[in-house]
């Protein structure tokens, strides 16, 4: 009867034992693929938007205008936040490559007559400027 009791008391044992070897397999396996996932951003790679209120107004509409395709292709210039929010007559026409040299934030394409410009607080400034050289469509 001890003997069952030591046997009994022995698998109880080894049955904790293998438990705490599995969970602790198991954190280094989650451990290890959550590295794998995870997303590190070095601090040179970060977006930073650089416009500010030192940088001229007008150069920055001027080169975001050449961006849209000029002022033939801008139909509709406003502003909601940071974001410069234009309607445009022609998808192709747009160059987001020259938007982005005006170092704004980004360039968004929610659809095939808008574009999206990320410019942050002087948004406003930026659209005064463009509708001084964009024809307003009747």
């Amino acid at each position: 009867m001890e003997n069952n009791n030591i046997l009994i008391i022995a698998l109880a044992v080894a049955a904790v034992i293998a438990v705490i070897i599995a969970y602790n397999v198991y954190k280094k396996i989650k451990r290890k693929n959550a590295d794998k996932l995870s997303m590190k951003i070095a601090e040179d790679e970060k977006l930073h938007i650089t416009l500010d209120n030192k940088a001229d107004m007008s150069e920055v509409a001027k080169i975001i205008l050449e961006g849209l395709g000029g002022s033939e292709n801008v139909r509709e210039v406003d502003h909601d936040g940071g974001r410069l929010k234009v309607q445009i007559n022609e998808y192709g026409a747009v160059d987001e490559k020259k938007i982005r040299s005006a170092k704004v934030g980004g360039v968004l394409r929610p659809s095939k007559t808008a574009v999206h410009i990320i410019i942050g607080s002087e948004a406003e400034s930026v659209e005064n400027e463009l509708k001084k050289h964009v024809t307003p469509v009747a």
